[in-house]
């Protein structure tokens, strides 16, 4: 109504036509208007029925045909001649021609990309998170396409990290369980000689006794690193942080292991620096350090040396472990 009364008013002050041109244009004005609005209702009700190219080339093709009915009557207002109204009507049929032809070359390129976009995930969906649309456009189609992309590579590495995760986490199972037939296996020949009284003197006994207890306890740490790995996997981990001076963690943990190291022959050393303060759960940091020492006892040879020192970097602190074994592989 407002743009209606707008164009009338500026053809009124441009050209003083008589008040009944100005009726006439009015109505033309008002009924394009009208019928404008109403034709994109409906459109947009039947949109999701309507490719996007036949979407646009309806809205050029109605704009066009409302501008030809207003200059259809704006030129019979000026008593043009019937020759010049055909003329006119010519070129006006010819205007949308012209725009409809690459309305519909847009909206059949813009049709496609659509389409891209919508077969991409469709192929995600399905799984193949190696696809990428690569849309090389910088409009919305385009960054739609952008943040698809971004979204699969994330998918596609989260994948990978999961995959990469079950893969240690079978060979972690794996490991303990062929590690658990180490003590299993000792435990069973220990009971068995003492049932079968291989053994007759008490000093004997109680040496088979030890060895039977030590690896009870060698393979009920390997259960409680199960059970722990299961409560991480279940995110039911609960830490408790506390100021813990890790040279003490570490001195407990070297006297702990000096009757093992004294069977073998191997020297043991801590070498410490001093302020070497950290916020830590001292049972699961102290977990960590004997399973260090651990893997450094099983690895090294007698007569062998492992020496462990702290060194704080960037304000971190940082456990160094440095034995005569053969080393951890690169790969």
């Amino acid at each position: 109504m407002a743009a209606t009364m707008l164009a009338t008013g500026a053809a009124a002050a441009m050209h003083s036509p008589p008040a009944g041109d100005l009726s006439v244009m009015a109505v033309s004005l008002l009924g394009t208007a009208g019928l404008g609005i109403a034709t994109a209702l409906v459109v947009r009700r039947i949109s999701h029925r309507i490719s996007f190219t036949g979407q646009i080339v309806t809205f050029v093709v109605i704009a066009l045909a409302l501008s030809v009915v207003n200059v259809g009557v704006a030129a019979g207002l000026m008593f043009l001649s019937r020759h010049d109204l055909e003329v006119l009507f010519v070129l006006l049929a010819f205007s949308v021609v012209a725009t409809a032809g690459p309305a519909f070359l847009m909206g059949r390129h813009t049709g496609r990309r659509v389409s891209e976009i919508e077969g991409a995930t469709q192929r995600v969906a399905d799984g193949d998170l190696a696809t990428r649309i690569l849309d090389p456009g910088t409009d919305e189609i385009g960054r739609i396409a952008g943040a698809i992309d971004a979204m699969t590579a994330k998918l596609e590495l989260a994948e990978r990290r999961q995959v990469e995760n079950e893969a240690a986490r079978r060979e972690l199972f794996a490991a303990i369980s062929h590690d658990l037939r180490t003590p299993l296996a000792a435990m069973r020949a220990t009971i068995e000689a003492l049932i079968d009284g291989v053994v007759t003197d008490d000093a004997t006994r109680d040496r088979y006794l030890a060895t039977a207890a030590a690896e009870i306890r060698r393979a009920s740490a390997l259960i409680d690193d199960l059970f722990e790995l299961a409560t991480i996997d279940a995110g039911e981990l609960r830490l408790h942080f506390e100021l813990l001076n890790v040279e003490d963690l570490i001195a407990e943990a070297v006297d702990a292991f000096q009757p093992q190291v004294s069977q073998k022959g191997i020297r043991l050393e801590f070498e410490r620096h001093g302020g070497c303060s950290v916020q830590a759960d001292a049972q699961r940091l102290g977990r960590v350090l004997y399973n260090l020492l651990q893997n450094a006892l099983r690895h090294t040879p007698p007569d062998g040396s492992i020496v462990l020192s702290t060194q704080v970097v960037d304000g971190a602190v940082e456990v160094v472990v440095r034995d005569t074994g053969e080393g951890i592989p690169a790969n």
